[in-house]
This record gives structure tokens, C-alpha cells and sequence, in this order.
């Protein structure tokens, strides 16, 4: 996509042209057919456009596009072990008719191989010197059994992007018609990568030079060959030179000879490289959640040893419990830290999906992504796509205007979504923006009337906020991307089930923008734990506002139910002990704790506030999950299960009350 936004950026083709280079490469040595035969002529593609004898259209992205979804296709296939599924055929047609159409267009070999360099190598350049006698001995016994002898110095392609592959394929298929006596740099050395753009090998075998040249030049991404065979003139002349090295009654200018590395250099180094390679590994989703468990496990009774403690008040505790304290802590924090993934782990794949429809809807859009970096936990990540496609498919369908609309408006013709996010605190900030038409509060008003829903009490502000409910929608036409009155609901939904809120905020022909708040983690919460009753609740501290205790008198009865004035604006009020359905009595001054859900403010009444806390959310069982008032449970420190109040659910459940 940048590269039709700027098909004369250099940069952007020579890694492109990299990339289609090393995986052709990749999937020939693996034997991948088809996937090599495609890949190549994209290659070749990429090197006309290389070249500026191709440029950079739509219709040549789209057909590199289709061919990226192919390939993805192919490793799907081979993940599965069925390669051979998928039919290239058309999308290899349309690449040859593509290179046809190019006046002057290379053949098939466009991209050349690496050719046998036939240069001489002088005696100076060889590895013998670095082997010693007992080396050399074995090349004289193998020269007895009609063996050869090689010296080889293998160049790679400067562009290859995986050396150390390279180099495998290259000693594994040599090892398995001969031996290889020595490598320059080291095996080690190699795997990690660790060495420029060459290495040379001493080689025993019986195959001829020609075939070995052969082997060799089969593997991709090799620059340049040179073989050179070592004769008994090259050993007789290096065995002086190792006598030399080995007596020290030799002449003075022997005596001087510089020692060359053995075979095996700097093997501390190597293994200090070789730990710096293996940083990273592969764990199991699962098994992070079972370590998961274990630290929350271990953060609930760290909480119930500082209860007893305050309860004993034994001052011999309070060092070691604060140890405990301090290590249960960093240990929550290494797991939250390992468990975390890049947002952009989700938005990469938006660019090609706007451009799609884009095209199909005769739009002219740019997405913007900013601070895709932002971290949160696997699972908010992988629950993120669906949510922020339907609102995207909104945004292009009926946010983002047609360039003649926009024109007439005054606008840019190319329309702009962006997508912003970052982290606050323990919470991390999404909104989804764009420079359209706004939502018009008429309209849905309108469509909200015609649905029996009451809004001559609502503001503009609260209008919009109905584009929420179940069922809402003001498109005219329904089209196959968006406009079917579902969505918005389910955005809702799913951001209100991972523990975040969401909201509208919008301004006719000056766009529209949807503000997600999300936790960066769904495992451990810092909560206000209250009494309802005799019943004891957890509230998530992320939506709580302020938190006071009124006079009765304050608390005004409507015809809509109670309210309280709070900062110039009259909010609801939220009688806990009503929606629980816990029949105890009013408290005559019960304390409010102010929350704001969806760019809304409310009074949630409770008997007595406790403490605020961190817990650990665990899940509902069946029989609780169909209740919609609970995000979970938490153990306390003393054993006590405490149920989390899923305080949107409860607020919203006052609002159709209110609207019906």
C-alpha cells in the first residue's frame, strides 16, 4: 500500500524485492512448488518495477494483493499437510501476461543466478594454514582412498535474510556425499549468524568438482562459488610451514610465523553469542494462563497475610510480609508484562481492508494508525478485531463522504480514519475517527420515534449515544458492508465484556469519533469494594469518578426516578439495593458513587464503602453467566467470595427504564 501511495520510493520496492526474493528461495530449498513457482514471477514483477519499467498502479497492487492472499492460502495448506490445494494458475497467467505487456520485459530468468566464479585463489587465501598436522594427515590418507580434496568459499547474496539457513542447506547437502573437515567461521558461529557474507569449508569426497559446483549453486541467495582442489604440492608447501610452528629450534623468521586460529576460535564467545540467540521461545497460551492463575493465587493470599497481620500485630511480620509483598507484586507485574501484545498485532491488516472497500465504493480514504505499539493483554488484543472492524466498515460506508460530496462541501477529496491509541495508567485509550458527515441527532432522533423510544428528554449528546441499542440503525439502504441494524450493539457488547466503554462523539459534516476505554489486563483490577445489605460488592475502579454522601433532601424524586445534581447537571441515581433485587430498607444517607458510562454520568447508591482494593476476577459459573449484572467473582483474603458488578449493565438497564 505505500508503494502505491509512492510507487518512486526505492526503499519500499528493494524490500519488497528482498522479501519475494528470500521466501522463493525458502520455499525452492524446502521443495514448496508452488508456492516458488508464484513467488518467482512476482519476483519478476518487482524487478520491472524496480527498474521503472512497470509503475505502481492500483490494478498491479491488486494483483500483487491477490497473490499474497494466495500464498497465505498455501502456508495454510502446509500447515494442515496439504500442499498441492491451491491453483495457482490464473494468478501465474495474469503475472505472464502482465510481463508481456512490458515492452523489452526480461524472460524468466530475469533475476540471474549466482555464476561459478573462475577466478584462481592463491595459496595465501587458503584455510590450510589454519589446520593443523593432524588435519593435513587426513587429507593425505583420503588422497590414498581416491578421495578429493576441496577448498570452497561460498559468497552470499548481501541481501539474504537468513544466512545461517543458507549455510545449513549448503554443509547438509555436501555431508551427505562427503565430509566436511573444517569451516571457517565455526559451526556455532554460523548458526548464530555471527559472520559477514562468506565462509569457506575443507571438503573430502569423491564427487567431482563439477558436481559439487552443482550442489552448491542449487541453494538461492548465493552470490559467487569459488573451488579450489588441494593438491599434495599445496600440502607439502603448508607442511613447512606448520614444522615451523610446532619446533622452536627453527629459524628466526619461522620462529616469527603468525599462529592462525584452530578450528575451533573463541568457544566462550560463541556460547555467550549462542545464549543471546535464544532470548526468545515459544510458550503455549495455555500454560501463560495456568502461570496467570498461580500469581493470582498467590496475590489473594498475599492480601489475607496482611489482613492476619494487622489482626496480630506482630512487628516480627511486617519485614518478611513486605518481602512477600514485594516479590508477589513484581512477579504480577512480569507475567501482565509477558502477556501483553502490540495493538498493531490487529490493525495491520485495516490498511488492505479500507483500501478494498474504498475501491469497491468509489471512496478515496487514508487510514492513519497511531501508537499501534500501545500494549495490552493477549486476550483484550485478540478480542479487538471484530469490534474495530465493524466500526471501521461504518466509518467507510457511511462516515466518510464520496470525493464529489466531499468536494462540494468544501472538503478534501480524500478522506481520512484514524485510528489512535494509548496507554493511561492501567487502562489504555482507542478511539476510531473520521472526517465524514458526522451523525446527524435529527435522523436519529427520527429513527428513535419510529422505534417508541422517548427522547424529548435527552440532549444531542445522549441522542447519539443510541446508536447503541440493539437493533439501531439510520441507513436508508442496506448494502453488503454495512447498514443491516446490527453491529453497534455488538460493539457495545463486546467492549463492555472486556471490562471497557465506549462512546460517540460527533459533529454534522465534521466526522465522527468512537472512544473506547479498555483495561490493559482482565485477570487482576483495582476495585471499591461496598455494602449493599448485608451484601458485600466489588466495583471496578476504572469508571468510578468521585464518591460522596449527600443529604436526603439532595436525592429529588421525578417521574423518571431519583436524581441528584452533581456539577451543574442533573444525573440519575442508581439504587444498587433496587437493581440487585436486596430488600433491606432505604438507607436514609446512603453514600453515591459517581461513574461515568458511555459519556454518561450516574449515582450508584450504597450502604457503606469498605476499602479499595486489588483483586482477581474469576469466572462466573453456567448458572450466573446468563445474569447480565456481574463481571465475576473475587476471593478475598479471609475466603469470602465477593461478586464484581458489571456497573455499565446496570446503569444502561436504568437508561431503558428511562427511554421506554
Amino acid at each position: 500500500m505505500e508503494l502505491e501511495n509512492d510507487p518512486e520510493r526505492v526503499s519500499i520496492l528493494d524490500e519488497i524485492f528482498r522479501s519475494a526474493h528470500t521466501l522463493k528461495g525458502m520455499a525452492a530449498t524446502m521443495g514448496y512448488t508452488t508456492m516458488a513457482e508464484l513467488t518467482h514471477k512476482m519476483e519478476n514483477v518487482f524487478e520491472l518495477l524496480k527498474t521503472g519499467k512497470l509503475a505502481a498502479d492500483e490494478g498491479i497492487v491488486t494483483l500483487i494483493f491477490d497473490c499474497l492472499d494466495m500464498l497465505s492460502a498455501i502456508v495454510d495448506d502446509l500447515r494442515a499437510e496439504n500442499e498441492g490445494e491451491q491453483d495457482t494458475t490464473t494468478l501465474k497467467n495474469k503475472l505472464d501476461n502482465l510481463l508481456a505487456s512490458t515492452k523489452g520485459a526480461p524472460k524468466d530468468e530475469i533475476v540471474s543466478e549466482a555464476k561459478l566464479n573462475e577466478t584462481t585463489i592463491d595459496d595465501s587465501n587458503f584455510a590450510l594454514e589454519k589446520l593443523d598436522s593432524s588435519d593435513i594427515s587426513v587429507i593425505r590418507d583420503a588422497h590414498e582412498k581416491n578421495y578429493h580434496a576441496f577448498f570452497i568459499k561460498v559468497s552470499l547474496d548481501e541481501t539474504s535474510m537468513m544466512k545461517n539457513a543458507r549455510v545449513y542447506v549448503v554443509i547438509n547437502k555436501l555431508e551427505k556425499s562427503g565430509d566436511i573437515l573444517y569451516s571457517d567461521p565455526d559451526v556455532v558461529t554460523m548458526e548464530n549468524e555471527d559472520f559477514g557474507n562468506e565462509f569457506t569449508i575443507v571438503y573430502l569426497t569423491k564427487t567431482e568438482k563439477t558436481a559439487v559446483e552443482e550442489q552448491i549453486l542449487e541453494t538461492s541467495e548465493i552470490e559467487c562459488v569459488v573451488i579450489h582442489e588441494i593438491t599434495a604440492e599445496d600440502l607439502n608447501a603448508e607442511t613447512a610451514v606448520v614444522d615451523a610452528a610446532i619446533h622452536p629450534e627453527a629459524d628466526e623468521q619461522n620462529a616469527e610465523t603468525e599462529t592462525k586460529p584452530t578450528i575451533i576460535a573463541k568457544p566462550k564467545q560463541a556460547t555467550n553469542h549462542n545464549n543471546a540467540m535464544n532470548q526468545s521461545i515459544r510458550v503455549d497460551i495455555e500454560k501463560l494462563d495456568s502461570f496467570m492463575n498461580l500469581v493470582s493465587e498467590l496475590v489473594i493470599y498475599r492480601t489475607r497475610l496482611e489482613e492476619i497481620n494487622e489482626d496480630l500485630q506482630r512487628s516480627e511480620l511486617r519485614e518478611p510480609l513486605e518481602q512477600v509483598s514485594r516479590i508477589a507484586t513484581d512477579l504480577q507485574e512480569l507475567v501482565l508484562k509477558i502477556r501483553m501484545q502490540p495493538l498493531s498485532v490487529v490493525t495491520n491488516r485495516f490498511g488492505r481492508m479500507i483500501r478494498d472497500l474504498s475501491n469497491e465504493l468509489e471512496k478515496d480514504i487514508d487510514l492513519v494508525i497511531e501508537g499501534d505499539d500501545t500494549e495490552l493483554d493477549k486476550t483484550v488484543v485478540s478480542e479487538l478485531g471484530e469490534p474495530l472492524i465493524h466500526l471501521l466498515r461504518n466509518a467507510v460506508d457511511h462516515g466518510v463522504e464520496t470525493p464529489e460530496a466531499r468536494t462540494a462541501k468544501g472538503k478534501n477529496p480524500k478522506g481520512t480514519i484514524r485510528i489512535t491509541a494509548y496507554q493511561e495508567g492501567n487502562r489504555v485509550f482507542l478511539t476510531v475517527s473520521d472526517d465524514g458527515k458526522g451523525v446527524n441527532p435529527t435522523v436519529i432522533k427520527e429513527s428513535a420515534g419510529r422505534k417508541g423510544i422517548e427522547t424529548d428528554h435527552l440532549s444531542d449528546k445522549e441522542i447519539q449515544q443510541l446508536i447503541f441499542h440493539p437493533g439501531f440503525s439510520t441507513a436508508v439502504n442496506v448494502t453488503n458492508i454495512s447498514g443491516r441494524g446490527v453491529g453497534m450493539d455488538v460493539v457495545k457488547q463486546k467492549i463492555n465484556e472486556l471490562g471497557g466503554t465506549i462512546e460517540i462523539i460527533s459533529e454534522v459534516d465534521k466526522g465522527t469519533a468512537f472512544r473506547m476505554s479498555l483495561p490493559l489486563t482482565l485477570s487482576i483490577i483495582q476495585a471499591l469494594l461496598v455494602t449493599v445489605g448485608t451484601e458485600q460488592f466489588a466495583l471496578p475502579l476504572g469508571v468510578v469518578r468521585k464518591v460522596i454522601r449527600p443529604e436526603p433532601e439532595e436525592i429529588v424524586q421525578t417521574h423518571t426516578g431519583e436524581v441528584y445534581y452533581f456539577e451543574d447537571e442533573t444525573i440519575p441515581v442508581v439504587r444498587l439495593q433496587d437493581s440487585l433485587d436486596i430488600h433491606t430498607g432505604v438507607e436514609e444517607k446512603p453514600y453515591l458513587i459517581i461513574v461515568k458510562i458511555d459519556e454518561r454520568l450516574y449515582a450508584l447508591a450504597v450502604d457503606n464503602l469498605i476499602r479499595q482494593q486489588e483483586i482477581v476476577i474469576k469466572e462466573l459459573g453456567k448458572e450466573l453467566k446468563t445474569i447480565n449484572k456481574y463481571l465475576g467473582a473475587t476471593i478475598m483474603g479471609n475466603g469470602n467470595i465477593i461478586l464484581i458488578l458489571d456497573i455499565t449493565a446496570i446503569c444502561n438497564e436504568r437508561n431503558v427504564a428511562v427511554y421506554v
